[in-house]
C-alpha cells in the first residue's frame, strides 16, 4: 500500500470515529444503535446486522441483549433453533477481538446456517466479539451482504477490528450520556442512576446506586441486580426503585425512602411529638394513649430507625428535602 492510500484510510478511519462519538453524545438511547450502524455501513457496507451484548456462563455465552438492523425479530428464534450448528461461535473465540468472514454458501457450512441465511436472505457476513476488560460482558457484531453482494476483503476486516472496540466504548458514552440527562431533569433530589438489561444485569451506574442497593441488600456485590427490573419497580423498605424501559434496556432510578417512612401511622405520630421536645406524659395526653404505650412506640422507633434520644429523631425527621 503506498504511502498516499494510507493516509485516505487513516483520514476516513479518524472521521468515521469522530462521527460516532457525536452520535454517542447526541442520539437518544432508543435511536443510537440504528444510527451508528447507519453511519458504519456507509464505510463498511452491509445489508443487515445483528449487535449483541452475553454474559459469560459455564455453558458457554448468555445473550443478554439484542440489537436487529434490518432483521425481523423472528430471525433470534431462528437462530436459537440452528444454535449448535453456527460455526461462527467457535470461530471467533479462535480469533478475540479479531472480524471472521463467514459464508453460508460455502460447501463445508452446516445445513441449519446455510439455511438461516437463505431464509433471510445473506450470504457472506462478518462477525466480531470484543470483551469488556471490567465486566467481562461480551459485545457481538455481525454484518450481513446479500447473496449478490461482493464479498467481503482483509481491508474489511481490518476496519471493523479497529472500529468494533469503538462501537462498544460509543454505547457506554451514550448510555452515560443518558444518565447524564435524567439527573439534569431530576433536579436536586437525593437518588442514583443506572442502567441494566432485561436479566438486571448493571451496564454502568452512578457511584451511589451501589451503596442505596446495600442499604436493602447488605451483601449485594454485583453486577446482577438482586431482582430483575420490573415494569411497576421495586418498594422496599429502606429503597424505591422506578424503572423505565428503552428498546433492550432499563433505566433504574433508585431513591432511599426518607427513615420516616419505615414507622406506622402511629408511630410517627409519637416520634414527631418527641422529637419536638415533648415528654411522655404530654405525648400521652395529645393522643390519648398511656405512657406505657409511648413508650412502646419508642422502643419500636428506635429499632426501626437505629437511632436514640430526641437529637436522633429530630434529626430524621429533618432529613427529606421538602420534595420528599
Amino acid at each position: 500500500m503506498n504511502p498516499s492510500n494510507a493516509d485516505t484510510r487513516l483520514a476516513h478511519l479518524s472521521a468515521l470515529l469522530l462521527e460516532m462519538y457525536q452520535l454517542a453524545r447526541e442520539e437518544p438511547i432508543e435511536r443510537f444503535h440504528d444510527t451508528v450502524l447507519d453511519c458504519l455501513r456507509s464505510a463498511l457496507p452491509f445489508d443487515k446486522a445483528w449487535w449483541g451484548r452475553a454474559a459469560p456462563t459455564p455453558d458457554g455465552p448468555f445473550e443478554q441483549s439484542s440489537h436487529l438492523y434490518g432483521l425481523p425479530e423472528r430471525y433470534l428464534d431462528d437462530w436459537h433453533a440452528i444454535r449448535g450448528e453456527d460455526i461462527t461461535i467457535q470461530r471467533v473465540r479462535e480469533h478475540p477481538g479479531h472480524a471472521v468472514i463467514v459464508d453460508t454458501r460455502a460447501p463445508h457450512t452446516p445445513p441449519g446456517l446455510r439455511a438461516l441465511g437463505r431464509d433471510h436472505g445473506f450470504g457472506e457476513f462478518l462477525c466480531i466479539e470484543h470483551v469488556d476488560p471490567i465486566t467481562q460482558l461480551t459485545d457481538h457484531l455481525s454484518l450481513y451482504r446479500p447473496p449478490e453482494a461482493a464479498p467481503f476483503g482483509a481491508d474489511e476486516c481490518q476496519l471493523l477490528d479497529c472500529v468494533m472496540p469503538h462501537l462498544a466504548a460509543a454505547v457506554a458514552l451514550n448510555q452515560i450520556r443518558t444518565l447524564m440527562a435524567m439527573r439534569e431533569s431530576l433536579g436536586g433530589q437525593r437518588l442514583a442512576l443506572a442502567v441494566c438489561n432485561r436479566e438486571g444485569v448493571l451496564y454502568g451506574a452512578e457511584a451511589g446506586f451501589a451503596e442505596l442497593l446495600r442499604s436493602e441488600w447488605p451483601g449485594w456485590v454485583g453486577p446482577r441486580l438482586p431482582l430483575p427490573p420490573r415494569p411497576d419497580g421495586y418498594e422496599g423498605r429502606r429503597l424505591h426503585i422506578d424503572v423505565r424501559r428503552i428498546t433492550d434496556l432499563y433505566l433504574l432510578t433508585a431513591r432511599g425512602r426518607p427513615a420516616m417512612e419505615q414507622l406506622s401511622a402511629r408511630e410517627s405520630d409519637v416520634a414527631r411529638l418527641f422529637g419536638e421536645g415533648l415528654t411522655y406524659k404530654e405525648i400521652a395526653r395529645t393522643l390519648e394513649m398511656s405512657p406505657h404505650t409511648v413508650r412502646h412506640h419508642l422502643r419500636s422507633i428506635y429499632a426501626k430507625l437505629g437511632v436514640r434520644g430526641k437529637a436522633g429523631i429530630a434529626h430524621l425527621l429533618h432529613e427529606a428535602p421538602p420534595n420528599g
